[in-house]
């Protein structure tokens, strides 16, 4: 009974309403240009929202929606030409009834083929078409320039042939000789006729996982879409989170002050794409509880089943006004199937008893919601195939998992003390649940007047009293079942087997993580932030060491190595590390670095003592080697550090 992680038109968090509103606006301002940002987190359900908006607008055959992937096309030499040419292909063939419509759509690639087949060399890329070349850019050009003329003895005819051509994709004219806004005004006045021709009222254009691309693909899809903001009936309407998209320009244009005005760079440009934004909420206790029930409900009874429909329609009227606290009761949920009630209650129950904590833990993020979930039916299905199902009961592995995602040095040794012991039994956890009870029988008491009996003692002759200040642990000890009395040995074993929970280790244990910090695509790291941070400080070394082998094992280091964002994101969470990390650096030959090498160590390096050693290893890139933008990036790099904000 695994719950799907993707996009879907079913709306269990109430977002049909964002998307309504888009749609409205939309069809309220179809003669008009716009870009529409719906931003949230990673796993907020943008995808989604998107998939909603696109159910609604296709409806409507004077419309025609296209859906444009980022992360598809991730890797390819040109992202910018890509999304262009995607959307008059798409375009085209859904609308290619006449000779006319594939004759100016053909025009229009074929203005945009000398676009592709510009060079790129050194870092620099040719953006003439929706952009003029940044300062940064130009630079690099003369210095490429500047270092074939230095090396030319060196160099066959051949190559300084190749190079010249590369600094000269930069001069590269359009391919009937117009300036630059000329193209621009042409191309964009081809594609309204094309629009025309194909009987369109509005185009949309819908852009999702964006945020899971690279700095350079994100910002030239971004630059991409400029190029049709002022052509009238077109409309793109972007996923993603907003701090990514900000993160990758500011990668994209290093060299940028860092604000404008009131406001960061990065934030400036952002706002100046995107119209109009919407932001999808994290969801509060109220609503992960209605989602909980709801995907638990949906893994057994299926969506399609009537009385499930009736319940969602029910839940989600509900939502409209979540401050009011009105959703399904367990009568509600028993009326969905009256054959399945002791499954349907015991769904009902437990979403009750691990919502609130799950939604502080998760921030409210559906998709992890949806993690832990998986994890913990999978975690019963494996408990059932090794035989020892009946030993595992939900609610009390739903309580452990919880303590394990956001509570790892908690359970860890509540973990190590059931093991332990001859009877699953954690001592500790005894005495937390018996002063817990303590402290309710005192609530009791001063309401009644009844005597009771005082456990405090029992609590620090324990040496449990250093869990006892933890806010989060009193209000998990309120949540039913109490479980110091189970054998915990199974629930533990279990999880040992498998580590599928988003914190700690995933599918496949250490190396799983391992690989994912080693991944190319640095924006593959953040959803393994939360797994990273609930390391344990033994396998966090585990991990560090793994993920520093595959760093060292790396060929060139003219661009930054696979692994070692990984190892910046360890350090962050683990400051035990960051010393390590800086000796990493430190050990590399300056003769073989890019630039890469002095930029980005602010989240990560923070320790006073590491801030000074990485002060000191970047002082002596600046000196001692040939390697000349090294020297000039450390040089810069010292600069701002010393002020301070570096």
């Amino acid at each position: 009974m695994l719950i799907p992680d993707h996009e879907t038109e079913v709306d269990f968090l109430n977002c049909e309403a964002i998307a309504q509103t888009v749609a409205t606006v939309l069809r309220e301002n179809r003669n008009r240009p716009l870009t529409i940002g719906i931003h949230g987190d990673w796993g907020a359900g943008k995808s989604s929202v998107l998939k909603m908006i696109e159910t609604d607008l296709t409806q409507d055959k004077n419309v025609a929606v296209l859906w444009f992937n980022g992360w598809t096309f991730e890797g390819f030499d040109d992202a910018k030409t890509i999304l262009i040419e995607s959307t008059i292909t798409e375009l085209c063939r859904q609308r290619s009834a006449t000779g006319k419509v594939k004759a100016i759509a053909g025009k229009l690639l074929r203005r945009i083929d000398w676009l592709k087949v510009a060079k790129r060399g050194g870092g620099v890329a040719l953006n003439v078409l929706t952009g003029l070349p940044a300062p940064d850019q130009i630079q690099s050009a003369l210095a490429m320039l500047n270092g074939v003329t230095q090396r030319i003895g060196d160099m066959t005819s051949e190559d300084v042939t190749s190079r010249l051509n590369e600094i000269g994709g930069f001069l590269k004219p359009a391919e009937n000789g117009d300036n630059l806004p000329e193209t621009i005004h042409a191309f964009r006045e081809e594609f309204k006729t094309l629009l025309d021709e194909a009987k369109i009222d509005q185009l949309v254009v819908l852009i999702d996982d964006l945020d899971r691309c690279l700095p350079n693909t994100a910002v030239e899809t971004l630059e991409a879409i400029r190029l049709f903001l002022f052509v009238p009936k077109t409309a793109f309407i972007i996923g993603a989170d907003e701090a990514m998209i900000e993160y990758a320009v500011r990668q994209h244009f290093p060299d940028l002050p860092a604000a404008s005005g009131p406001l960061p760079y990065a934030r400036n440009y952002l706002e100046k794409l995107v119209q109009i934004p919407f932001r999808i909420p994290a969801l509060g206790a109220q609503e992960t509880r209605a989602y909980v029930m709801l995907l638990l409900l949906q893994g057994l009874v299926g969506e399609d089943h009537e009385g499930f429909k009736t319940l969602l329609n029910q839940v989600r009227e509900g939502l409209r006004q979540p401050w009011l606290g009105e959703s399904a009761t367990q009568s509600d949920v028993q009326a969905v199937d009256k054959t399945r009630r002791t499954e349907l209650d015991a769904a009902f129950v437990l979403a009750q008893q691990i919502a609130p904590m799950l939604a502080e833990g998760t921030k409210g993020n559906p998709r992890q919601v949806k993690r832990f979930l998986n994890a913990l039916l999978v975690r019963q299905a494996i408990a059932k195939a090794r035989g020892f199902g009946n030993l595992i009961r939900q609610p009390v592995l739903a309580k452990l998992m919880l303590a394990e995602r956001f509570q790892p040095d908690f359970y860890e040794h509540v973990a190590a003390q059931a093991m332990a012991s001859g009877d699953g039994k954690s001592a500790d956890l005894v005495a937390l649940e018996a002063a817990n009870t303590e402290q309710d029988k005192k609530a009791e008491k001063k309401r009644t007047g009844r005597k009771t009996d005082d456990s405090a003692d029992e609590v620090q002759a324990s040496g449990a009293e250093k869990w006892r200040d933890r806010d989060w642990l009193k209000r998990w000890l309120t949540i039913t079942p109490a479980i110091a009395q189970e054998d915990l040995r199974p629930y533990v074993f279990v999880a040992r087997d498998k580590r599928l929970l988003t914190g700690g280790t995933v599918v496949g244990g250490l190396d799983a993580l391992t690989a994912k910090l080693c991944a190319t695509n640095p924006f593959e790291l953040r959803p393994a932030e939360p797994e990273v941070r609930s390391l344990t400080p033994g396998d966090a070394g585990i991990v560090f060491a793994a993920v520093r082998e595959r760093v060292l094992a790396a060929g060139s280091l003219k661009t930054a190595p696979p692994g070692i964002s990984g190892l910046s994101l360890l350090a962050k969470h683990h400051p035990r590390y960051q010393a390590e990390l800086v000796k990493l650096l430190g050990s590399f030959d300056p003769s073989e670095l890019g630039p890469w090498a002095v930029k980005g160590w602010n989240e990560s390096i923070t320790e006073p003592n590491a801030k000074q050693e990485l002060q000191g290893v970047i002082q002596g890139w600046t000196v001692g080697n040939d390697n000349d933008l090294l020297k000039q990036a450390a040089a810069t790099a010292l600069s701002t550090l010393k002020q301070g904000s570096g």
